[in-house]
This record gives structure tokens, sequence and C-alpha cells, in this order.
């Protein structure tokens, strides 16, 4: 069964778009052919200071991902941000 989910995610603006290029790369490939999902959008949202802090990172780069997918691939999708600690600085899953 597939739901819909919105994926927000903070990664520092001095990334290089390699590495960012590479995550964005690795989640699109998970959720389309690891588990046939869909892409509704998946962009860039804002560049912001951040409230507070966060290893040593004052400002961050807002991305916003909207998907329809199984439970399971956004389980894989939260281990991939949880795993990626130097480039993800925080990132929230949302049921729609």
């Amino acid at each position: 069964m597939t739901n819909n989910y919105e994926v927000l995610f903070i990664v520092p603006q001095s990334i290089e778009p390699n590495i960012y290029s590479e995550l964005s790369d690795k989640i699109s490939s998970t959720i389309k052919e690891k588990y046939s999902g869909e892409i509704a959008k998946f962009e860039k949202w804002a560049d912001r200071k951040l409230a507070y802090t966060i290893d040593d990172h004052t400002n961050g780069t807002y991305h916003v991902l909207e998907t329809k997918c199984s439970s399971e691939c956004i389980t894989e999708v939260e281990k991939i941000l949880s795993f990626e600690k130097t480039i993800v600085l925080r990132f929230l899953i949302d049921k729609k």
C-alpha cells in the first residue's frame, strides 16, 4: 500500500554540489527504482538562518520532497538521511 509523504531536510549552505547530487540521486533511485514509488516534487525550498547552531552551521538550505511510496520505502529513505550525518543536518518526514 502506498501513501503520500513529505520529506523536509536541511543541508549546510556550504555543501559541494556533487555531494548533494549524490545524496539526491541516492534518495531518488531508492524511491523510484528500488520501491517503484513516485516523486511529485523534489526541490530546493529556501536558504535560511537556523534557529540554533547545528554542528557549527548557522545557515542551511532546506529541500522538500513529496513522494507516493510504501512505508518500507520511507523507512529506507529515513535510513539514508540518518546515515548521512555530515551532509544532512536535520530532517522531518510527514505522512500526508
